[in-house]
């Protein structure tokens, strides 16, 4: 077997649950440190193969559980040489091991996995953005441990008072326990916090828990869908490679904008953006709001047969823009739910907020901008409403 990597996440996690003394395992801590991969790890290489158990990884919808839970948990079997596509029901998404041992991957957006029968692990990843009352019917449904993660970013979440509860354990770690693993432009990105937001140094870079802090939108509520009549739909894209590229489709509906995050991927040429885009079904007259920053990339998408525009760029204007009308983001919307929930003006030395935010986790949110602004600034301007 090649030799692995593991941090002290991973060791701590292990320890835990060996002790069988606790029911719920909280992993809180900052960005990129090594929860997620850690969690992936021990669930894929130890606990189903040690004893023959039915174990549930699920997240706030099945494409975020995709890209990150599921893609860590095959990255770990395939890093220990033991991935085998034969034992991966892609359909069903179960993979299933020699001795008997089964995980399950499924979105909690999946009521009937949900209400669904019981297993004996489960691990909800990105916990605090799913709803509690979902969390309590899984967690009546599982037999022995439940491992949690989650960034702390909320002032108050049922999350802290699970992972407060007496008998349970917090395992908390910051980006310093996964240096090696981290390129300097990842370490930089998350320290240049330090003087940009102390909030968000707390949480993303300290891993502790957000106190009460004015954010930039506070108007925005959870739907369940993206509404099926809307007076307009129209689309905002942001590129990214290294960073994600995000698509957002937004709507109007009597006064009120709707957002929806289409995809949220990283490593995307123009071709494959295209080609993305056309996969969602996107016709050649959908209009797309684009990072006017990348002309070319623009004028590449449209060769390619799709209505791209350059967005106008103002920030701060496009910022008023969105507050001026209610919002409502879909409940799959995953990413830019987590972004909008951090999403911050600087402050000065006196901490006084500036016109500008602060630049860290906002993919989604400057491609809804792009989008939002750019569509319908010239239109008669309404009262910013507040909730």
């Amino acid at each position: 077997m090649p030799e692995l990597i593991y941090t002290p996440v991973f060791a701590s996690n292990r320890s835990a649950y060996e002790a069988h003394k606790h029911r719920v395992i909280a992993n809180e801590g900052s960005s990129r440190s090594s929860k997620s991969y850690s969690l992936a790890q021990l669930l894929a290489l130890y606990i189903p193969i040690k004893n023959k158990l039915s174990i549930s990884i699920c997240s706030p919808s099945l494409p975020h559980l995709k890209r990150g839970a599921r893609r860590d948990f095959i990255d770990a079997l395939q890093a220990a040489g033991i991935y085998s596509d034969a034992l991966f029901n892609k359909t069903d998404q179960v993979y299933h091991y020699p001795n008997g041992s089964y995980v399950e991957f499924f979105g909690v957006e999946d009521g009937a996995k949900v209400h669904g029968p019981s297993r004996d692990i489960l691990w909800i990843n990105e916990a605090n953005l799913i709803p509690v009352e979902t969390y309590r019917q899984l967690a009546i449904r599982t037999n022995q441990t439940i491992f949690l993660d989650y960034n702390p970013a909320d002032e108050f979440s049922w999350v802290y008072e699970v992972a407060d509860k007496p008998g349970n354990k917090i395992i908390h770690s910051t980006y310093r326990n996964n240096l090696n693993q981290l390129s300097r432009e990842i370490v930089e990105e998350i320290e240049s916090l330090k003087d940009a937001d102390e909030n968000l140094w707390k949480v993303y870079g300290l891993g502790l828990r957000g106190t009460s802090a004015e954010t930039i939108y506070t108007h925005w509520k959870v739907c369940d869908e993206f509404p099926g009549n809307c007076e307009e739909t129209f689309y905002g894209l942001d590129f990214g490679f290294n960073n994600p590229s995000v698509l957002v489709k937004v709507g109007t509906l009597e006064g009120r904008l709707y957002a929806e995050e289409i995809f949220y991927e990283t490593k995307l040429t123009t071709n494959d953006l295209t080609d993305v885009i056309k996969i969602y079904g996107l016709s050649r007259s959908c209009e797309i709001y684009c990072d006017a920053a990348e002309p070319k990339t623009i004028e590449e998408i449209k060769r390619m047969g799709l209505k791209a525009l350059p967005a106008e760029k103002s920030v701060y204007d496009g910022i008023q823009k969105v507050k001026s009308m209610p919002l409502f983001i879909t409940r799959n919307s995953t990413n830019m739910l987590k972004e909008i929930k951090s999403y911050k003006f600087k402050t000065d030395k006196d901490g006084k907020a500036m016109d500008e935010p602060v630049k860290f986790n906002d993919h989604a949110l400057d491609a809804l901008r792009y989008a939002v602004y750019t569509k319908l600034n010239k239109r008669k301007k309404v009262l910013v409403y507040s909730y």
